[in-house]
């Protein structure tokens, strides 16, 4: 509306109406036009004198009723921006105030000396790396750092026991400070996960959005003749509460811990008694325990009520993706997996296993050939198909080493440790695989608590497993014995 572009240059000039000629039309003055044309170049200029004529022309005026309605429009719009304006100005004042403050305080600590005891926060490659800092006033560290100085005093006895308050504490400050790469190390270190992609949630289940397309290409004809009907089965995954309550006597630990150091001859200050007690007691466990949790496990509700209770087995924390696997085989009328071999039993002979192989990826989905893919595969099975493919071509050599490729496909056979015993496999991209962990930081926890003669330590996290597309799944599970009324063999 040229109402609009009216108000805008009565803005401009800050005028409410034109200078009039002798007929009494709106006009520029010459003044005003040098400066319209120094803002908006001479077309504007020329353009917006034709288009006032005209606008005059019809019985209206320049600033009429309805130009000045939009100037005022312009004006409330101006005013609304100004005081945003100093809003924003305010609110930036206030941040330099603050960053004033916090360089200061900075500059205040890197003063303070900081001695044995407590953290001490060194910069590293990122500026904000923290590393922990053993108090070597303690006794246990103590006893470490003489045994490795050949001190007499360092001899150590198992009839004393540590003071666990001193523990609880020093344990407090080590996990506070390397939380984040605890964690990292806790929920990253099995094998399986590095084939599944990783979904970071704080929901309690999630479900895929994403569809395939069955087709959309078609021939032209001038009538709107529609195709391309989205084809997906979504499967949902859940996110399971883990936990784990490990009590450690620390003059037992002791004894191991000083053993252990003079093996990998290892400076005190590098394993000290909580570093230990973490990286070398707990997560080789858990790492044995999730692998297997995260492929066979099924979830059962714990029945735990009060304090003492028994705990949860390792395998009833989560449903593992085998678990799923077998579910799923159980509704195949409603989950449209692709079973492959389907009812049939592996062969014992490795050389016709092989052959079982090549049939069975031939029965993937001509649209999924063409990406690389895993194999996830029982160990023993792999071990079986190297000795038959070497039985059958004994004069080609694995260029691969443990990587085993199926000819003329891009799939590759990966050893999962949690399948070992279940004489099954499957094949899948890696964005349909999934791993679920917590979003939320304090979702994760550790600490520990100090008891009589031990110390609890206490870590909780979410995590889960499972498929996001059931159209995207390929999988092998041996049949059930007849009569066993199971659903796989898994």
């Amino acid at each position: 509306m040229f109402e609009k572009v009216l108000a805008s240059v009565m803005s401009f000039f800050n005028i409410s109406s034109f200078a009039k000629d002798e007929n009494g039309k709106s006009k520029l003055l010459s003044e005003q036009k040098q400066k319209l044309t120094e803002k908006w170049g001479e077309r504007f200029v020329a353009e917006f004198e034709k288009d006032l004529a005209t606008y005059e022309a019809e019985d209206r005026s320049a600033d009429g009723i309805e130009t000045k309605k939009a100037l005022e429009d312009i004006k409330a719009e101006s005013k609304k921006n100004a005081e945003a304006l100093e809003q924003a100005q305010a609110k930036i004042k206030t941040l330099e105030a603050e960053k004033t403050s916090f360089e200061s305080k900075i500059k205040a600590l890197e003063k303070e000396s900081v001695g044995d005891k407590g953290e001490k926060l060194d910069a590293g490659k990122n500026g904000m790396e923290r590393t922990f800092k053993p108090d070597m006033n303690l006794s246990f560290n103590k006893y470490v750092s003489d045994y490795f100085s050949g001190k007499v005093s360092a001899a150590y006895s198992g009839d004393t026991t540590v003071d666990t308050s001193a523990l609880q504490t020093e344990f407090g400050k080590y996990v506070n400070g390397e939380k984040m790469e605890i964690f990292l190390k806790l929920l990253n270190s099995c094998d399986s996960i590095q084939y599944m992609s990783t979904i970071v949630t704080d929901k309690t289940e999630v479900r895929a959005s994403s569809a395939q397309m069955t087709s959309v290409l078609q021939q032209f004809v001038p009538y709107w003749t529609p195709k391309g009907k989205s084809t997906f089965t979504p499967l949902t995954i859940k996110n399971f509460k883990c936990k784990i309550n490990v009590p450690i006597v620390p003059s037992d630990v002791m004894d191991q811990m000083l053993g252990y150091m003079y093996d990998e001859n290892l400076r005190p200050e590098d394993m000290y008694i909580v570093k230990y007690i973490v990286e070398q007691l707990i997560f080789p466990k858990l790492d044995e325990e999730r692998e297997q949790a995260l492929a066979t496990g099924k979830f059962v509700e714990s029945t735990a009520v009060k304090d003492g209770d028994g705990a949860s087995n390792a395998l009833d924390v989560m449903d593992g993706y085998l678990t799923l696997l077998t579910g799923f085989r159980s509704n195949k009328e409603t989950i449209p997996v692709t079973w492959l071999l389907d009812g049939i039993a592996l062969d014992a002979d490795d050389v016709k296993f092989v052959a079982q192989i090549d049939t069975a990826v031939d029965q993937v989905k001509s649209v999924y050939k063409k990406k690389k893919m895993s194999i996830h595969a029982d160990p023993d099975l792999i071990t079986r198909y190297g000795r038959g493919y070497r039985t059958k071509y004994p004069y080609t050599k694995n260029e691969d080493g443990e990587k085993v490729k199926v000819d003329f496909t891009n799939f590759t056979f990966v050893p999962l440790e949690g399948m070992r015993g279940s004489k099954s496999f499957f094949i899948t991209p890696q964005e349909n695989f999934k791993h679920l962990i917590s979003r939320d930081p304090q979702s994760r926890k550790m600490y520990a608590q100090a008891e009589n003669y031990s110390v609890k330590i206490f870590a909780e996290w979410w995590e889960g497993v499972g498929f996001w597309i059931a159209e995207a799944i390929f999988a092998y599970l041996p049949p059930a014995p007849v009569g066993s009324g199971s659903a796989g063999g898994v």
